[in-house]
C-alpha cells in the first residue's frame, strides 16, 4: 500500500486507533479507501472527518477531570510533556514579547503581496 496507510504506533491499541481513523476519515466521509484504490496519494481524496463533542452533556466536572489527568501524567516521569505544550509556551512567550519571527522570504513576499496585490 503505497502512501496509503497509516503507520500504526502503540501494538495493538495503536492498531485499533488507525482503524478507527481510517473508517471515519476515509469510509465514513466519502474519502478515498484501502483497498479501492491504489494510492491515496494518488487518489488525491484523503477524506476529512469532524466530530464535535459537548462533555457537559456526558459527564460532569469535565474540565477537572482533565485537569487531573494532565497533572498525573506530567507527574509521572521527569521533563513529560504534554502534547501543544511548547508551542502554547512559544506562542505566549512571543505575544509577551510583541515580536513574531518570520523569515526573510516570507516577509518579501508580504510586502510584495501588499505592494502588488496577487498574481495569478
Amino acid at each position: 500500500m503505497d502512501g496509503g496507510a497509516i503507520a500504526t504506533f502503540g501494538g495493538h491499541k495503536g492498531a485499533g486507533l488507525a482503524l478507527c481513523v481510517e473508517l471515519l476519515a476515509g469510509a465514513l466521509s466519502g474519502g478515498a479507501v484501502l483497498g479501492q484504490c491504489e494510492s491515496k496519494k494518488d487518489a488525491k481524496s484523503w477524506g476529512h472527518c469532524m466530530i464535535a463533542i459537548n462533555p457537559d452533556a456526558l459527564v460532569d466536572n469535565f474540565p477537572s477531570k482533565v485537569d487531573s489527568i494532565i497533572a498525573t501524567v506530567k507527574e509521572s516521569g521527569d521533563n513529560i510533556r504534554i502534547p501543544g505544550q511548547r508551542s502554547a509556551r512559544t506562542a505566549l512567550e512571543r505575544k509577551d514579547s510583541g515580536v513574531m519571527p518570520i523569515p526573510e522570504s516570507i516577509w518579501k513576499s508580504l510586502q510584495n503581496t501588499a505592494k502588488h496585490g496577487l498574481t495569478k
